[in-house]
């Protein structure tokens, strides 16, 4: 089932969330005169609240593309990515105010306040006092998506497998598959069909298929497998075999690869 999600595509939304903020701190600075903004003169608390309020515009403005870039990873939304925007507005707002305090606001005042403390006691508590309604409006305009949390387990995905030929194409899930052998001008693809192994004959090389489904590992010029299949070592002599399950199939592996893979599987035996 969808639902909302706080990964926002449409960039007007993003500047009319950037607006309300502004104009919510804008309206808190003004009337609430909170910390020393009641120390300062009328037209200066005013330009005050105006200068604090467009930097937290130009500041969610900024995370725009930040964003895009999350998002980009993997292509879906996530706890973590949400956590890393926020606490990446939170910096960046901290610099950009302190910029205009100490620049702008009373640039020829000499005993202001530090970077450290004016961050954690005027920018942090404001940005608390700001974060539900930040959130609440991410996600009213959140685009309507499968929300994955930090503990979120992944859909199996499926693969399709194509020859030169059009009649040769093979829909598997990825847990399916696993291994594919050269043959010639051939690939033989070994998969899992209601639990037993079967085989099918594909026109293509398997140079291509590497490409395809990047998750293969090659154990030898001629064999790709599929990692999940892994079951053990073996040795004979001087070569190298790995056991796959579910038959316990025998695949060669060449010292090209062998260091990469007694990596990957976490083998102590050389």
């Amino acid at each position: 089932m969808q639902i909302k999600s706080f990964y926002i595509q449409s960039i007007p939304k993003q500047l009319l969330i950037g607006f309300f903020i502004g104009l919510w701190l804008f309206l808190f600075l003004f009337f609430v005169e909170p910390f020393d903004m009641y120390q300062l003169e009328p037209n200066e608390r005013s330009f005050a609240a105006l200068g604090y309020s467009i930097v937290g515009v130009l500041t969610y403005v900024i995370v725009i593309p930040m964003q895009k870039i999350l998002y980009n990873i993997g292509h879906s939304w996530s706890l973590l990515k949400e956590i890393l925007l926020l606490v990446s507005l939170l910096v960046i707002s901290g610099i950009t105010s302190f910029l205009f305090f100490k620049f702008i606001l009373l640039p020829n005042e000499p005993n202001t306040y530090d970077f450290g403390f004016f961050f954690s006691q005027r920018v942090f508590p404001t940005v608390l006092l700001m974060l539900p309604v930040m959130i609440f409006l991410r996600w009213i305009f959140g685009d309507k998506t499968q929300m994955e949390t930090l503990t979120a387990v992944p859909k199996e995905q499926s693969i399709v497998i194509k020859g030169e030929n059009k009649a040769e194409v093979l829909h598997l899930k990825d847990a399916e598959l696993v291994f594919i052998e050269s043959a010639n001008n051939y690939v033989k693809v070994h998969y899992l069909l209601q639990n037993e192994l079967k085989n099918e004959l594909f026109r293509t090389k398997i140079s291509v298929l590497q490409k395809e489904f990047p998750f293969l590992l090659k154990t030898h010029r001629s064999f790709l497998i599929n990692p999940i299949h892994f079951l053990e070592w073996k040795r004979e002599s001087s070569q190298s075999i790995l056991l796959l399950k579910p038959n316990v199939t025998e695949i060669p592996v060449s010292k090209t690869y062998k260091k990469a893979l007694v990596a990957k599987f976490i083998n102590p035996a050389e």
